[in-house]
């Protein structure tokens, strides 16, 4: 990718540049050349509290919103890699996490519908065919998250018994993946933004949602709002928009999977 990847160090989300994780918002994102050494933590209650003010000015120096502390966080990735330089020589891998749940917003509802194409679709990020959104992750044998990314674009979400709905802004997809063992050499990797240098190898779970594929359950905070392009279908071109933000993002889920856990 010509971009610089971030990575957000509590949840393991490759992101575009951002101040904020786009899912889980917290502010703990960096490119990925400079918070890698945290991914080498399970957990990170373990990290000292000399490391978090390393930790600290690290983050703020690769943040887009802090730019001038960049030297600062230079110092810091070397002061701290000079205090684990043993221990992450004997790791070959980074370490898996549990994945976050993911949080609605208040007064936040669930609609029902099957998803359509509203201005364009994305290319998937393992074959490059049109999705509207996708989600790829890899984990360790023992099921911890190692790294994940998602792409995705606005969509309309036709509905029985009322008019579209459009959802938009930052989203998480809980769907039925497919899943296949790959190696650090895998392309894939590459096309997630993964850095070719950094030791990854395990499962990779993809899922996706195409258009007018399955049918899904969308739950976030509805507004009206108006949008210029629908004007020409709609009056005004008010319609409902379903918008996620970063911290509160919309929760894109396989229909049949709420429906198997609420006959649990």
């Amino acid at each position: 990718m010509g971009e610089t990847t971030f990575c957000c160090v509590q949840c393991r989300l490759l992101q575009p540049p951002t101040a904020a994780c786009a899912e889980c918002g917290t502010p703990m994102v960096a490119p990925v050349e400079l918070v890698r050494e945290l991914l080498y933590y399970r957990d990170m209650k373990m990290v000292s509290g000399r490391d978090w003010a390393f930790i600290t000015a690290m983050i703020a120096g690769g943040s887009i919103a802090f730019p001038v502390l960049a030297p600062i966080a230079l110092g810091s990735i070397v002061a701290l890699g000079i205090g684990k330089l043993r221990e992450l020589r004997m790791r070959r891998v980074i370490a898996g996490i549990e994945l976050p749940a993911p949080h609605a917003a208040a007064n936040a509802r669930t609609v029902i519908g099957t998803p359509h194409k509203f201005r364009t679709t994305v290319s998937s990020m393992i074959d490059g065919a049109p999705v509207l959104l996708e989600h790829a992750m890899v984990r360790d044998r023992g099921g911890g998250v190692l790294i994940r990314r998602s792409v995705g674009t606005s969509f309309l979400l036709e509905r029985e018994d009322e008019g579209p709905l459009l959802v938009t802004g930052a989203a998480r997809l809980v769907s039925a993946p497919v899943r296949e063992v790959i190696d650090r050499h895998d392309p894939r990797l590459r096309s997630m933004g993964v850095p070719a240098d950094l030791a990854i190898a395990g499962s990779l779970e993809i899922a996706n949602v195409e258009e007018g594929g399955i049918v899904v359950a969308v739950t976030g905070v509805v507004e009206d709002e108006t949008v210029a392009e629908l004007a020409f279908h709609r009056d005004g071109g008010r319609i409902p928009v379903m918008r996620g933000v970063p911290g509160a993002p919309v929760l894109v889920e396989d229909r049949r999977l709420v429906g198997a856990a609420l006959m649990r």
